[in-house]
């Protein structure tokens, strides 16, 4: 009894300190000439009145597995319905690199996330100044763990401040104003290339929030995007495999 318990105890510990790339997931999507799409477990948006979607994260996670995405984001903020639980339990069922997507703002939250499994952790440069965002990435670098940072129309001009030569680390913008929270990808499309001359070939783009279709594929990666970032669209398909399938494969 005892001896199967240490046995799966250490099974589990090891398959959470196990670290994977988005960066590397993206590259290979290319060379197999399918979009680079990071699906993301999210059951429920800010919107007053949204009700959350009922599903287990590990089930959700597997089928966008199954459909090709080259990576997984799992919301952990309670107000989305998502926990650190929710991480750990996505990073144990699937083989891909998983990113935790939050309000990340302290370094013990870079070990939390690393204790629980995740392989990149979302870093929102709005709600960051310079300083504590280099802080961040540099922390997650230290512990293996890549750093997606979040920028938008307001906090774009702060890459120009930061270490971008990282191994660890890409750029993302998103398509949400989070004023509002109105989507518009025509955010991603007139951002891109001034982003795109700042940072170096090595730092992926990804295109974040909006993205429900083909057209707003073929739009985001015509604007210079490498990745995408795709949740809400895909969590409320019947069929969320055919769904990751359909975005991964609209241009091939």
């Amino acid at each position: 009894m005892v001896e199967e318990i240490l046995r799966r105890k250490r099974e589990i510990i090891e398959r959470l300190k196990e670290r994977r790339s988005i960066k590397m997931t993206i590259s290979e999507a290319k060379k197999e000439v399918k979009n680079p799409v990071i699906t993301e477990v999210k059951r429920r948006g800010l919107k007053k009145g949204e009700s959350a979607i009922k599903v287990e994260s590990a089930v959700a996670a597997k089928q966008m597995e199954d459909g090709g995405a080259c990576a997984i984001s799992v919301l952990t903020e309670e107000a989305f319905a998502g926990s650190l639980s929710d991480l750990r339990d996505v990073k144990l069922s699937v083989t891909l690199p998983v990113l935790r997507k939050d309000f990340i703002f302290d370094e013990f939250q870079v070990l939390e996330s690393y204790v629980h499994g995740a392989d990149a952790i979302l870093l929102i440069a709005r709600f960051l100044n310079a300083s504590k965002l280099n802080e961040l990435t540099k922390k997650a670098a230290a512990v293996g763990l890549e750093a997606l940072i979040e920028i938008d129309r307001v906090s774009k001009d702060m890459i120009s401040g930061m270490d971008l030569m990282s191994a660890s680390t890409l750029i993302g913008i998103n398509n949400r104003d989070l004023d509002t929270l109105e989507v518009d990808v025509a955010t991603f499309e007139q951002i891109a290339p001034e982003i795109k001359s700042k940072i170096p070939a090595n730092v992926p783009l990804v295109a974040m929030s909006g993205i429900s279709n083909k057209e707003d594929v073929r739009r985001m990666f015509e604007a210079g995007a490498d990745a995408l970032l795709a949740g809400t669209s895909i969590m409320h398909a019947e069929d969320i495999a055919r769904k990751v399938r359909d975005l991964v494969y609209s241009r091939v």
